[in-house]
C-alpha cells in the first residue's frame, strides 16, 4: 500500500469508466477539482463496490476516498443525518488510512474557530478519529 497524497485524474477517469461513466461527461482539462466535481451522491454504492474489489489499485482507491467525503458531506448536508452506508464507507477509509491520511485531515480541518465554517461532515469524522 502506498501513499498517495494527491488524487490523479487518469485514476478518477479509469474509477468513472469501472462504474459505466463516460469520464468525458464529467471530467474536463480545465478541471481543478475533479476529484471532488466528477461523483455523483446516486454513485455511493458503486464507489463502496469498487472500492472493495481486489484490482482496485491505491490510486484509484486515493479517487474513491475523495468521492466518499464528498457524496457523505453533500448527503449530511442536504438531510442533517448520516447516510446509511457511512460506516462502511469511512471503516474502508479508516482501514486504508495510509492512502486517505491527507483527505480525512482535509475533510475534518476545525482550524476554523467558526465551527459554521467547517464542512458538514468535520464533526463525524473526528468521531472517528477518536476511536
Amino acid at each position: 500500500m502506498m501513499k498517495c497524497k494527491y488524487p490523479n485524474v487518469a485514476a478518477a477517469k479509469s474509477v468513472l469508466m469501472k462504474i459505466g461513466v463516460d469520464p468525458t461527461t464529467r471530467i474536463n482539462d480545465q478541471d481543478q477539482d475533479f476529484e471532488y466535481t466528477s461523483c455523483s451522491l446516486e454513485e455511493l454504492s458503486a464507489y463502496i463496490d469498487l472500492y472493495t474489489k481486489p484490482e482496485t489499485s491505491d490510486q484509484e482507491k486515493r479517487v474513491l476516498g475523495c468521492y466518499f467525503l464528498q457524496c457523505l458531506n453533500e448527503y449530511f448536508q442536504i438531510n442533517d443525518v448520516e447516510h446509511p452506508m457511512q460506516k462502511i464507507a469511512l471503516g474502508l477509509l479508516h482501514a486504508d488510512m495510509q492512502i486517505h491520511e491527507t483527505e480525512l485531515s482535509y475533510w475534518s480541518d476545525t482550524s476554523d474557530p467558526n465551527e459554521e465554517a467547517w464542512w458538514p461532515i468535520a464533526k463525524i469524522l473526528l468521531k472517528w478519529a477518536r476511536r
